[in-house]
């Protein structure tokens, strides 16, 4: 799964994530300082797959034209799914891996992408090698291919929210001890339970979590739970909110009450390198693209 073009119009790649409103984007620049977040932002226009004149005027306004560019797609576009892997050699993992899902997935084997994530060696004690593959419909992921060219954009990866999440939290879970990161989205929320800097879970929690306190605080204690009973990790000692919260939020207040953890509220403008001031409405609307920005390296899509 690879996109054929590339460019080397500048060192540093543009993120987008688009939203039923609009789109967020954030472009990382790579110099001998580092990776530094140099342009983020969020415009504002309905239906953007749609509006590929409104988008077009907006980044070329933007000068974001010709950068080479990620992709994170939104929760509900992908399945993410846990299985076993295969004992086949490496070359052959994936199409051995399409065998085993063939029958969780809502379409035909013929017309998935699919990669793969694998986990530590010490994931699922008493298992054999567990691995999290990622899976989309072709015609979904050309169809999306397809508008960011229309944009002007050169696309590079297509990315998911639990991986591109890792790009930030990676350096923020680095002790053993466990770490949970709960990142809200208003009709859906993601669990990564971390340990040494490496993801050993993922789950999704699908309602909204601001109607459903109760249910989010419950999903994440046995996520903990299970951490540590059946992966065999330390307990859990601290949980990390994102995007930044404004102050004491009544979910804030629950899982501080409820959860033997430490909990914060993880400000990105104390992690990453910025040009830019981030503020707390610019975190909310643009954290998934500010993290998809900040990939390193990996498969390109």
């Amino acid at each position: 799964m690879s996109f054929r073009k590339k460019s080397t119009r500048q060192k540093g790649i543009t993120s987008i994530h688009v939203q039923p409103d609009g789109i967020a984007f954030a472009h990382v620049s790579r110099g001998a300082q580092g990776a530094e977040l140099t342009r983020v932002e969020f415009i504002e226009i309905d239906q953007p797959y749609t509006s590929i004149p409104s988008v077009v005027a907006q980044f070329e306004k933007a000068q974001l034209s010709g950068n080479q560019c990620s992709l994170v797609l939104s929760l509900g576009e992908y399945q993410l799914l846990l299985v076993e892997a295969p004992e086949v050699p490496k070359e052959e993992l994936k199409e051995a891996l399409l065998w085993r899902i063939k029958d969780l997935i809502h379409f035909s084997p013929d017309d998935a992408l699919l990669d793969y994530v694998e986990l530590p060696e010490d994931a699922y004690r008493g298992r054999g090698a567990m691995v999290y593959v990622v899976v989309a419909e072709k015609r979904l992921i050309n169809q999306r291919v397809e508008w960011l060219e229309a944009i002007g954009l050169v696309p590079r990866y297509i990315d998911i929210p639990e991986l591109a999440l890792l790009n930030i939290t990676e350096s923020v879970c680095e002790s053993e001890a466990g770490t949970a990161t709960l990142f809200l989205e208003q009709q859906q929320s993601v669990v990564n339970m971390m340990s040494s800097g490496a993801l050993y879970m993922s789950r999704t929690l699908n309602y909204p979590h601001e109607t459903h306190i109760d249910n989010t605080v419950l999903d994440l204690q046995r996520s903990m739970d299970y951490f540590e009973s059946q992966i065999g990790k330390p307990p859990c000692v601290r949980i990390v909110v994102m995007p930044l919260q404004v102050g004491e939020t009544p979910l804030m207040m629950e899982l501080r009450n409820n959860l033997g953890a430490d909990v914060q509220s993880l400000d990105l403008g104390d992690f990453v390198q910025s040009q830019i001031s981030l503020s707390v409405d610019l975190q909310q609307r643009c954290c998934l693209a500010i993290a998809g920005a900040f990939r390193e390296s990996g498969v390109e899509v």
